[in-house]
């Protein structure tokens, strides 16, 4: 008798202790729902899930955020695109957000030292972006703007939902513009930022210099591994016997060593070549050395695009 009653009492001790972490679980999988306002910072409480609704929850945008701190989030409404041109390929794609239209969103979280997961759900998208998305080979995508650098960068891509609504990640604060992009057109990326390329398959990744000139290269790596390229106007020895500089130096490279097979495009200004004194069927790429500077390979010239094929990333300067 004794020790059934020691059981008893051993089995809702458990029972209690199931009881509690399972509540556990649940409230922080639920999260929690608040209503928030365009424009307008919303409250939310360190590392819980917070669901910001910017109108009628499932229909209009809504953002979920978690933060390692108490924080104030505020999303904006970007109503028109920005002076920069998109990049080749690129549309921008029109939502409803309540009683406005919008194309694209600015986020913002303080204080600066947040880290956060955040989470985007756009609103509605309208007639004429499905019309869009509805074409061979276009998807849905998520641009970042940067005002200081005047660039984009892709963040991810999405199918639309049910609610005709687009889903992304924000990884920081910003600009967002919502887009359809041709899937044969070279993805934009930030300069530093680590771009993922899959092993075997040709991925295609474009660099702005400005709105005229810019870096693409396509690429095929032998292994999974991320592409870096990083842009600077000038490096010490930049001289090549025979050649002028156009000023435009990239140090590119992978994550990880690998096989490449590459073709780097470099669209040029006709004003820059005409101030150096210089003609397009003499540019080349030109990569950096211990001993200076060397060509591999040669380069042809179609309009104001100057491309060349290499099997190797490291320093390479447009001459």
């Amino acid at each position: 008798f004794i020790r059934q009653r020691k059981c008893k009492r051993q089995q809702l001790k458990m029972q209690f202790k199931a009881i509690t972490l399972l509540s556990l679980l649940l409230s922080v999988a639920v999260g929690v729902d608040v209503q928030g306002s365009f424009g307008s910072s919303t409250s939310v409480t360190a590392n819980t899930a917070t669901t910001i609704n910017f109108g009628i929850a499932g229909i209009n945008p809504s953002l979920t955020i978690t933060t390692n701190q108490d924080a104030q989030v505020t999303l904006s409404l970007l109503v028109s695109a920005q002076t920069t041109p998109l990049p080749q390929g690129y549309n921008l794609l029109t939502q409803s957000s309540g009683a406005s239209t919008n194309i694209g969103y600015q986020f913002n979280v303080s204080p600066s030292t947040t880290t956060f997961s955040a989470n985007l759900t756009g609103g509605v998208l309208a007639s004429t972006a499905l019309a869009i998305l509805a074409q061979a080979n276009v998807q849905a995508g998520l641009l970042q703007f940067d005002a200081t650098t005047q660039t984009y960068n892709q963040i991810a891509v999405a199918v639309p939902s049910v609610a005709q609504q687009l889903t992304f990640p924000l990884p920081s604060i910003g600009s967002y513009a919502f887009v359809a992009f041709n899937i044969q057109s070279p993805i934009p990326t930030f300069y530093g930022y680590a771009r993922e390329l899959t092993a075997n398959v040709v991925t295609r990744v474009a660099y702005f210099v400005n709105s005229t000139q810019q870096l693409a290269i396509d690429v095929k790596s032998s292994v999974q591994t991320d592409l870096t390229v990083n842009y600077t106007t000038s490096v010490s020895n930049s001289n090549f016997d025979g050649y002028v500089s156009l000023d435009a130096f990239f140090q590119i490279e992978t994550s990880s060593a690998a096989q490449v097979a590459a073709n780097l495009s470099y669209t040029f200004d006709q004003a820059v070549l005409a101030a150096k004194g210089i003609t397009a069927d003499t540019l080349i790429f030109a990569y950096q050395t211990s001993t200076g500077w060397k060509v591999d390979g040669s380069a042809s010239v179609s309009g104001n695009v100057v491309t060349q094929g290499t099997t190797h990333f490291s320093q390479w300067g447009v001459y």
